[in-house]
């Protein structure tokens, strides 16, 4: 990925827009981007990580926050970038969210975040964030902080990685190399072994409690079991459950002679409820005779009494009937009335509606009648105006000599009509001549008169016609219904008629008043009837059944006399007390046995349960032991605690080899920049050394001089020494994390200050190491205010401050020599 354009607009220090052409930079070599302090050196490199992946190079800027303080109200915040990848040219813009003023009426609005990405061809760009995002990640095969690793080398950062110890640069290996799976694979182990190892407590524990729950009534084996207690049952468990098959089988044999004591019990008690129940049926019997009796006492006084009621209800039935009989009439009469009214009111209607047509044609008339006088007046109006309008047209006509000789006539020139140069006498514009506007008024004033004029002739038209029809329908409805053809007569004789139906109607209405309260008193006596009969009827059907089942008392009372009969010949000679104590005495027997079985039972079925619980617990728990005997060594080995082992984990394993490739990329450019006086080890002695303690070690790091032949700790170089240190060690982890990204090319790099350290000679040395990264169509920028740098690059980008009549901020001018 190579920048072509950068455009920042509000952007950090970057109040306007400005524009950065990267493309006359040239496509290989070194730029210095320079200039004054905290004027936004590094906020170009993060305009560029912020185009692509939407956040800043070190995470310190947070996006919501890029809008320049300085920037008007009006000027939008992006950030635009042409940048070019395997030939060809791409196109992404990105804006953070910010406030800006509202489009419409006054106050602020916020501007919601936004992306955009063109490809070359012809494909739709890409709009939505996530989109955007998912679409760079795929074209550069980079993600943001691999991005940020190969491309940004912040020397302050690498210092401090130079300097730390082993838990701090395994941290940040972490996050570059994603050994956190290692990380979480150990604290996996490490939890599976501690979890199988309070399962086996667990399981011990279960085993424990489940033997403490044995049943023994046996002195002799329940001081054993207590002694056995006292120990928790340690290597003893499989002589307890011995024993408890013991327990059980004693158990066992007791509750076989409890289970035939309780037979014969059984076997006499059988042979006493027998006797016991033969006299208890003999008292059942002679019960259930008193009871029949009492009841077939009770159904027969029933009977007499339905039987009165019964003669009492025919009678009301009959006189019932009788009134039904008489009220029935008026419905009949009542019936004949509603149709005389029917036809009544029918009459009524046509006479109505007659009565109606009439009045209607009597209000045409008088709307005739108007419209003839409106017609007259409009008529009068109009020659009137029209009268008024003639004259008025006159008048102007005579006044026109008079304009002509006002607005025309001049003096020694000629007269438009004769020619002459002389006017003795030229007419006098009369004073009240009217204008032609006045004519066009007058004109305008007939017209209108004339079409109301005619406008009323037609509406009379109409209304005559009208008229006309509806009198020919109204003499048609007075033969039809008077058999009269004289508008007169039709509304006498229609006004009498119409007032001898409503008397009528009113005579009729008084008397269906009066037969319509006699129907309804005849409906409520023929329902009281219905009802009065269905009472008889149930009546008669619950006497029915009194009989039935006095009928069935009768047989039943014959059955339970022979019954009775019988059991009195089975009881000769039988002694009920004596019976009874004997069952008593029985039954306690019984219980006593049934009880002594269930304690039997439920002490053999406990110490069976406990023995099956307790031998699954010990299968579990050698189980568990073997399993948490493999899984915690095998936690150690990977974590690092082996006692009597270096205390490397398997994650720090992991890191030792990416770490050796590092130094590895690292010490081909420390040699060159320290012509060959060091080089970066890991230190493997302290590796060997530390086999015990709580730190962890395999990626402590320190400094071989070649010079005496020594090793020391990277914290003995000078700021010089150690900035290149640093720096090689920083390009060493770029070339690493671009390998493990999957080879990509990059071609742009950015350098974050550092040198000022450097001596002339050590400046020199790191200059080349960086001419060498630009090899193969790679641009190098530095960022740094170094002087020497200035002059040894030619290529610059010159970032001031400014502040002044031009505004507030920062500016940028490219220089290529």
């Amino acid at each position: 990925m190579r920048p072509l354009k950068l455009i920042m607009s509000a952007f950090g220090p970057y109040a306007g827009q400005t524009v950065i052409d990267f493309s006359q930079l040239g496509e290989q070599g070194l730029y210095l981007i320079t200039g004054d302090t905290g004027a936004g050196k590094t906020v170009i490199f993060d305009a560029v990580s912020y185009a692509l992946y939407g956040q800043t190079s070190g995470g310190v800027r947070d996006a919501n926050m890029l809008r320049s303080q300085y920037a008007d109200a009006d000027t939008p915040t992006f950030v635009e970038l042409e940048f070019s990848f395997r030939g060809k040219c791409y196109r992404v813009k990105r804006n953070p969210e910010y406030r800006r003023p509202a489009k419409r009426g006054t106050g602020m609005t916020k501007e919601k975040a936004g992306a955009e990405l063109y490809y070359p061809d012809d494909r739709v760009p890409v709009t939505r964030i996530s989109e955007v995002d998912k679409s760079i990640v795929e074209l550069l095969g980079l993600n943001h902080k691999q991005f940020t690793q190969i491309t940004m080398i912040a020397q302050g950062q690498f210092r401090k990685f130079l300097d730390t110890n082993t838990d701090e640069r395994s941290k940040i290996f972490r996050d570059l190399f994603h050994t956190y799976f290692f990380q979480q694979l150990q604290d996996k182990l490490k939890q599976d072994a501690a979890a199988k190892r309070n399962e086996f407590a667990e399981q011990q524990r279960r085993s424990e409690q489940a033997l403490n729950g044995i049943s023994c009534i046996y002195p002799a084996y329940t001081e054993q079991l207590q002694s056995f207690a006292l120990r928790h049952y340690e290597g003893c468990v499989e002589e307890v459950l011995t024993l408890v098959d013991t327990i059980t089988a004693l158990d066992e044999k007791e509750q076989q002679q409890v289970a035939a004591a309780a037979a014969i019990v059984t076997k006499n008690l059988t042979a006493l409820q027998d006797s016991l129940g033969a006299i208890a049926k003999k008292q059942q019997l002679e019960k259930y005779m008193q009871t029949t009796e009492a009841k077939m006492v009770s159904m027969q006084k029933q009977l007499e009494q339905e039987a009165a009621a019964a003669v009492q209800r025919q009678e009301a039935l009959q006189k019932l009937e009788a009134e039904v009989n008489e009220a029935q009439k008026g419905e009949v009469e009542l019936a004949q009335l509603q149709t005389e009214r029917q036809q009544l009111a029918a009459r009524q209607r046509e006479l109505l509606q007659l009565q109606d047509m009439q009045q209607r044609y009597q209000r045409q008339e008088v709307v005739l009648l108007q419209k003839r006088q409106e017609y007259k007046q409009a008529c009068d109006n109009f020659n009137h105006l029209n009268e008024l309008s003639d004259t008025c047209f006159d008048r102007f006509l005579s006044a026109q000599a008079g304009l002509l000789a006002h607005d025309k006539l001049k003096p020694g020139k000629p007269c438009p009509v004769c020619g002459s140069c002389e006017h003795p006498q030229p007419v006098q514009l009369a004073q009240d001549a009217p204008t032609e506007n006045d004519v066009e008024q007058a004109r305008a004033k007939a017209e209108a008169a004339q079409k109301i004029r005619d406008g009323l002739i037609g509406e009379g038209k109409a209304l005559k016609e009208h008229l006309e029809l509806d009198k020919t329908l109204l003499l048609g409805k007075g033969v039809e219904l008077l058999g009269c053809d004289d508008l007169k007569l039709i509304a006498e004789r229609a006004q009498a008629e119409l007032k001898d139906v409503n008397n009528k109607i009113t005579a009729l209405r008084l008397k269906m008043g009066f037969l319509q309260e006699k129907v309804e008193q005849y409906r409520k006596l023929a329902k009281t009837l219905e009802q009065q009969k269905a009472v008889d009827k149930q009546a008669e059907a619950a006497a029915q059944s009194i009989r039935q089942q006095l009928a069935g008392a009768e047989g039943q009372l014959q059955e339970l006399k022979k019954q009775l009969a019988e059991q009195n010949e089975l009881l000769t000679d039988v002694d009920e007390q004596k019976l009874q104590q004997e069952h008593e005495k029985l039954l306690v027997q019984q219980r006593e046995l049934e009880l002594q079985d269930k304690r039997l039972y439920a002490a053999i079925k406990n110490n069976q349960r406990i023995k099956q619980e307790v031998s699954g617990y010990e299968a579990r728990r050698a189980a568990c032991e073997a399993e948490y005997s493999l899984i915690n060594s095998l936690s150690a080995t990977l974590n690092g605690t082996l006692t009597g082992k270096k205390r490397v984990n398997l994650e720090t394993y992991v890191q030792m080899h990416y770490f050796d490739k590092i130094l590895q990329r690292a010490n081909v450019r420390l040699l060159h920049m320290s012509r060959g006086q060091y080089e970066l080890c890991r230190d493997k002695m302290q590796d060997a050394d530390s086999k015990t303690g709580n730190s962890k070690t395999g990626l402590d790091l320190e400094v071989k001089d070649y010079y005496s032949g020594n090793l020391r700790s990277v914290k003995t170089l000078s700021g010089g020494e150690s900035f290149m240190a640093s720096l090689a060690l920083a390009l060493g982890l770029a070339d690493e994390v671009q390998s493990c990204a999957g080879g990509i090319q990059l071609d742009t790099m950015f350098v974050d200050e550092g040198f000022g350290s450097l001596d002339d000679s050590s400046l020199q040395q790191a200059i080349a190491t960086l001419q060498g990264l630009s090899e193969g169509h790679r641009l190098v920028g530095i960022i740094s205010h170094v002087h020497d740098l200035q002059e040894m690059i030619d290529k610059k980008i010159l970032v001031r401050k400014k502040r002044g009549q031009q505004g507030t901020g920062s500016e940028v001018a490219l220089v290529v020599d």
